[in-house]
């Protein structure tokens, strides 16, 4: 039991990123989230909005959110809908828009590999983005989800989120290049920034969010 009188602050809530699941967190103690389509997310998946709303109605006042690559944008978009209930955002390769990351073309060849090769080209990008990795998902879902994430732009938004944020970038990451992220830092205000010579989930990252978690 605590001391009387000592600050016992509540526990996390992860968020992981596109195709894959809260699997992804687990070195760390805090509410894991699977994503409608991932993990054992089963519920329903309307838009990005509805999913960030119910995400929010369930959060506790004060929460801190860790929040990687697509589950980073959700986590700002629930700081924005809900700032009364989001105290500190820990985003791990983030963009304010997707879009910009990737020039259009590439966007397309992305979709028609997703729709043509399923499966396959799901494992392919696990490895890339994360090494090797399992779990199940729904790909219809996947495809829905990932198509309102590259069209979901935060970036006139961002100055009014209001929690503490910390955002942790892999200098190498290809999946979200830091200039993307640079973009976003640029656009918050008091942001504090770590880079990590890594990917799009850079090593050593495990080290400082349980840092940040403890101050």
């Amino acid at each position: 039991m605590p001391r009387s009188g000592v600050r016992v602050p509540p526990d996390p809530y992860f968020i992981h990123g596109w195709g894959f699941s809260s699997k992804v967190f687990y070195g760390f103690v805090g509410h894991k989230l699977d994503l409608p389509g991932h993990g054992k997310g089963n519920a329903e998946y309307k838009d990005f909005y509805d999913l960030a709303t119910r995400i929010g109605l369930s959060l506790n006042r004060n929460s801190v959110l860790v929040g990687w690559s697509l589950g980073a944008s959700l986590s700002m978009l629930i700081a924005l809908l809900f700032p009364q209930k989001v105290k500190r955002l820990i985003l791990i390769g983030a963009t304010a828009y997707f879009g910009e990351c990737w020039d259009k073309k590439e966007i397309r060849g992305f979709f028609l590999r997703l729709k043509k090769e399923r499966e396959a080209f799901l494992s392919e990008f696990r490895r890339r983005a994360y090494g090797e990795f399992q779990d199940s998902v729904s790909l219809d879902v996947l495809e829905a989800m990932l198509k309102d994430y590259v069209e979901l732009d935060l970036r006139k938004h961002l100055p009014y989120i209001r929690a503490e944020v910390y955002l942790l970038h892999g200098s190498y990451d290809p999946i979200v290049p830091i200039r993307c992220m640079l973009s976003l830092y640029n656009l918050l205000k008091d942001a504090k920034l770590y880079t990590f010579p890594g990917g799009h989930f850079p090593a050593g990252y495990e080290y400082i969010v349980h840092k940040i978690l403890k101050s």
